[in-house]
C-alpha cells in the first residue's frame, strides 16, 4: 500500500516524467547522463522504466526511447539519433593476436552476435567483408549490453552499437581493431509519445524539457 501511495504521488507531480527504454540503452547511454539532467533541470523528476514494448497504451510511461525501424503507427515518433556499428574486442585479446590482415582476424575470431537484426554481423560483411566470413557460429546474446560485456571479458569480437560502446572504448576496456571503419544506421533511435493531442501529459512542460534534453545529448 505504501508503494502504491508513493507511486501515485510521483505520477501526480507536475515535474515527474517516466521514460521507457530498452535495458542496454538504459545502462550504457541514459544512466551515465542523468547527472547532467539533474544539473540542468533540478526540478525534473525522471523515472526510468526498463522494457522492450512498443504499443499505443502508454499506461506506465510518458514517453519512450525505442531502437529500431520507426515510425510506428498510432504514435508520435521523432528520430533521435543515428547509430554507428563497428567491431570491438578486448585490448588483451587484440595485443595477443598476430598482425594479420583484417579478413584473417575476423575469420579466426569468435563472433559475438546481438539478437537485434539491426546490429547483425551481416551488415558489416556486406559493407567490408570478407565474403567468406561465416556468421553461423558464435553465441547469440539477448542484449547489446551482454554483447559488449562479453567482448570486454575476452570472449570474442562484437559488432558494437557505437552509441553504447563509446564510453568503454574511451576507457580502454574495448578496442576498435579496424580504426574508423564503421557502418552507419540512420534513425536508429526514436523518441516515441502518445499521438493524442488531448492527453494532458503530452502538454506538460517537464516532458517537453526532457525531450529537448535528450536531443541535446544525442547531438
Amino acid at each position: 500500500m505504501a508503494n502504491a501511495v508513493e507511486a501515485a504521488r510521483e505520477a501526480n507531480s507536475v515535474y515527474s516524467v517516466t521514460v521507457g527504454v530498452a535495458p542496454s540503452f538504459a545502462t550504457r547511454w541514459l544512466l551515465p547522463r542523468l547527472p547532467s539532467l539533474a544539473r540542468a533541470h533540478p526540478r525534473v523528476e525522471l523515472s526510468v522504466l526498463v522494457n522492450q514494448r512498443v504499443d499505443n497504451s502508454f499506461q506506465d510511461v510518458d514517453l519512450a526511447i525505442r531502437m529500431g525501424r520507426g515510425p510506428w503507427p498510432g504514435l508520435q515518433c521523432e528520430p533521435l539519433m543515428d547509430e554507428l556499428l563497428y567491431p570491438v574486442v578486448s585490448p588483451t585479446i587484440w595485443s595477443n593476436q598476430p598482425h594479420h590482415p583484417e579478413e584473417d582476424f575476423l575469420i579466426k575470431m569468435n563472433l559475438l552476435h546481438d539478437r537485434d537484426p539491426s546490429a547483425s554481423w551481416e551488415q558489416w560483411r556486406r559493407t567490408y567483408g570478407p565474403s567468406t566470413l561465416s556468421l553461423a557460429s558464435g553465441p547469440r546474446l539477448a542484449s547489446s549490453d551482454l554483447v559488449l560485456r562479453s567482448a570486454e571479458l575476452g570472449h570474442g569480437v562484437a559488432l558494437a552499437r557505437g552509441r553504447l560502446a563509446v564510453a568503454s572504448v574511451k576507457e580502454g576496456t574495448l578496442f576498435r581493431p579496424f580504426g574508423s571503419k564503421e557502418v552507419r544506421v540512420p534513425n536508429a533511435y526514436w523518441i516515441v509519445r502518445p499521438n493524442l493531442s488531448v492527453d494532458a501529459r503530452a502538454r506538460r512542460h517537464a516532458i517537453t524539457t526532457v525531450v529537448a534534453w535528450l536531443k541535446e545529448q544525442a547531438a
